[in-house]
């Protein structure tokens, strides 16, 4: 984290550092004399309108630009942007363009992170997001004619999140994605695909039919084309992608979702519409109205950091009600399921909540909870949860979200917890770990108590359900399917296998 405190002018900042980096001025006490020493020195380093001290402010203005993008992270992002906004960005835009581009290209993992603090800073300052997105418009077209594959990847990446981020239009994703299909190399088709996965969920919502043209241009290719195995593998992958709405590969993250609808500033600028970068953004030059446009930048910096505070406030008074009512909700859950009734009058109480979609899946999750919190296990919260799946369809995708869930934190549960969550399992070494499969071992154990061995054995085997439990008997190759023969074979289910 950031260290938070007042705020102290660039200049003065910069001073201070000069003059502790003195070797004879090392101790903090001696600040002021340093002050007038360097005064006494040098005097065109506290006059602005000299060259000397412009120079001085704007090295420091890049250095801190540096430093900021490149300690960004999700959890750091509004306090990035608050620092951000407190030096200069109308005379450093040209600086963060260039580092955040930079800063992108070396790390394209943190691409949806950069495209947040991108869309936040174009809110305010909506001409650097129109000149970053001219620039990577522009270095997408120049990388693509030079063959650079790898730089090519991380561009497009860039502007699919500027597109899932609404700082551009998805019209120049649509235009993209036309242009690379024109001619089907296998190069251009992994950038086609590499480029859907990023912003697909985005083109789904916003320009179905233009995705449904890309598909099927895809699926085309597929079946007439001489394209590459691994390519036409990927196309597949991407299909099935787009089966389950990209919700494997999702626009935007929640925690990076920081910006109103309503105050969105989307560019529209087509592929065509591209710049070149000009060298007098990023160098320094002597301005002559220097401390008029300091002053002016002042007056827009308080609306600006006003305007964050406020944001802030209000964003913290409703995460404190959305806790509340959701503490609220819960103890009303709690004290019916408590209540000692029958499974179908505690249902029917629940249900006249008229729950919408997130109730819903919380309702599912506490039922989850209350269970496991039991000292044994109780029939009661199978039979309630079986109640609700049979009502209604999402209630069962509630359910299998919920223990899929809970499989990913299971080395975190204790061994009475273990017996207690379900998920569809993949049994080998490597995907499995001593606590789950402790939880294995116990949910076969129980099934087999309830069910008796022969009836088990039927539902595994039954054609219906095959699919379902791959991951229990993988054949994908005989090392697992050894280990999964060993597994059943030692807690003496051997038959099953």
């Amino acid at each position: 984290m950031l260290p938070v405190g007042p705020y102290i002018p660039p200049t003065k900042r910069l001073l201070s550092e000069i003059i502790l980096y003195n070797p004879r001025l090392h101790d903090l006490r001696l600040y002021e004399l340093g002050l007038h020493e360097l005064r006494c020195r040098d005097p065109r380093l506290f006059d602005p309108t000299t060259l000397e001290y412009q120079q001085l402010t704007w090295e420091n203005l890049k250095r801190t630009i540096n430093s900021l993008i490149n300690k960004v992270n999700t959890s750091n992002l509004p306090l990035i942007i608050r620092e951000l906004f407190k030096i200069n960005m109308t005379r450093g835009y040209g600086l963060f363009i260039r580092n955040i581009i930079q800063a992108q290209i070396a790390s394209p993992f943190y691409t949806p992170v950069y495209a947040a603090l991108v869309s936040i800073i174009n809110v305010r300052l909506p001409i650097i997001g129109e000149f970053i997105a001219k620039h990577l418009i522009s270095s997408f077209r120049q990388r693509y004619q030079q063959n650079d594959k790898i730089n090519c990847l991380a561009t497009i990446k860039f502007i699919a999140h500027f597109v899932n981020q609404n700082i551009l239009h998805d019209i120049v994703a649509l235009e993209m994605l036309v242009f690379l299909l024109e001619n089907p190399t296998d190069d251009n088709v992994e950038l086609v695909i590499e480029f859907l996965k990023e912003c697909g969920q985005k083109l789904l919502q916003v320009s179905p039919r233009g995705l449904d043209c890309v598909f099927s241009t895809l699926n085309n290719l597929l079946h007439q084309s001489s394209l590459d195995k691994h390519t036409q593998y990927m196309i597949e992958v991407l299909f099935d992608l787009r089966k389950g709405q990209f919700k494997s590969n999702s626009a935007i993250q929640p925690c990076l979702n920081l910006v109103d609808e309503n105050d969105e500033y989307t560019h529209m600028i087509t592929l065509d519409d591209s710049c070149q970068p000009e060298p007098i953004l990023d160098v320094f030059l002597y301005d002559d109205h220097y401390e008029e446009n300091e002053t002016e930048y002042e007056e827009i910096q308080k609306i600006i950091l006003d305007i964050l505070d406020n944001k802030k406030k209000q964003q913290q008074t409703i995460i404190d009600q959305i806790e509340t009512n959701v503490e609220t909700f819960r103890c009303t859950i709690y004290s019916t399921i408590r209540s000692n009734i029958g499974v179908e009058e505690c249902a029917h109480k629940l249900l006249n909540m008229n729950l919408d979609p997130e109730q819903e899946k919380e309702l599912c999750q506490i039922i989850l909870d209350k269970c496991a919190k039991e000292r044994r296990y109780k029939q009661f919260f199978s039979l309630l949860g079986q109640h609700f799946c049979s009502l209604k369809k999402e209630y069962v995708e509630y359910f299998e979200e919920i223990f899929q869930d809970q499989y990913k934190i299971i080395h975190r549960l204790e061994y009475i917890d273990l017996r207690k969550v379900l998920r569809c399992i993949r049994l080998t070494k490597e995907d499995t770990t001593s606590s789950s499969r402790i939880y294995i071992i116990n949910l076969f154990l129980e099934l087999t108590e309830l069910l008796g061995l022969n009836k088990l054995n039927n539902r595994l085997t039954d054609p219906t359900l095959t699919e379902y439990f791959q991951g229990l008997f993988p054949c994908d190759n005989p090392k697992n399917s050894q280990f999964s023969i060993n597994f059943f074979t030692l807690i003496g289910l051997g038959e099953l296998t």
